[in-house]
């Protein structure tokens, strides 16, 4: 048929074909570094291995506090999106930037679940207010949803919104600390500690954003996703030992989330 076509449409489609024949074919998970293989399964697995464990604390007590459900959730849905990463899915090899890169959507998936639980349990912790608790979990949410669409867009435009995204953070970091200083609840020590470990964990996902597959590129996947591993075990893992392990148990027992989360309404 191509004989008939005009010799712009024969160009045409001879250029259409060598752009095809040069497009990089890239397969997941099998051209995946061993590495980042080997980071995605540690993090599956300690999320597994934590969901388990959070989940048989939660049996074992003669009642299950809110706290020990939302933990044992935020392990469970971790372990998901690893496993899924691990398999491959969850994955694109973006090729319209400057320099291809491998981003792991299902990450944002993951974080825009995860995050508004964790932020509930320091919520519950302090007694924070309703209007408290929808605006740390709204901010979460437009922090990871800005960081998804900027790690899906080319430059320059993705570093608008990775700004973006950074104010909401601020803006759930503010509340975190206000909440700190006028709690009226019953964690002391442990929300104190809580609180500034999710801070200072949290500070290490836009700093590798910036400067990872989602950014500049300066970072290795490798080294990407070792420390985001890390991280994501610290903040999830780390926080749902420390939590349950320095809630004051029947005083939690005795303050379910309704009460809680209304009372200051």
């Amino acid at each position: 048929m191509a004989q008939f076509a005009s010799p712009v449409m024969r160009r045409l489609l001879q250029e259409a074909e060598e752009a095809a024949a040069t497009e990089p074919t890239v397969t997941f998970p099998d051209d995946y570094p061993n590495s980042v293989r080997h980071f995605l399964l540690i993090g599956f697995l300690g999320m597994f291995i934590g969901a388990i464990v959070f989940f048989y604390m939660g049996i074992s007590r003669k009642v299950n506090t809110v706290m020990h459900v939302l933990t044992f959730f935020i392990a469970a849905v971790s372990a998901c999106s690893y496993y899924a990463e691990w398999a491959g899915l969850g994955v694109e090899y973006k090729t319209t930037d400057t320099t291809p890169r491998v981003i792991f959507w299902a990450r944002y998936l993951d974080w825009v679940v995860t995050g508004p639980l964790i932020l509930t349990d320091l919520a519950l912790l302090s007694k924070s207010d309703t209007p408290t608790i929808i605006s740390l979990v709204g901010n979460m949410v437009l922090y990871v949803i800005c960081g998804l669409i900027g790690a899906l867009t080319v430059a320059p435009y993705k570093y608008m919104w990775w700004v973006a995204g950074l104010i909401f953070l601020i803006i759930v970091f503010m509340l975190l600390l206000q909440r700190l200083n006028n709690a009226e609840g019953y964690g002391g020590d442990a929300l104190k500690g809580l609180t500034w470990l999710t801070i200072l964990v949290w500070i290490v996902y836009p700093i590798v954003w910036i400067v990872g597959s989602e950014g500049t590129g300066a970072l290795g996947l490798s080294q990407e996703v070792g420390i985001l591993t890390i991280a994501d075990l610290i903040a999830k893992i780390g926080f749902g030992f420390y939590l349950l392990a320095n809630v004051d148990a029947p005083e939690s027992e005795s303050v379910p989330l309704n009460q809680s989360s209304q009372q200051y309404v």
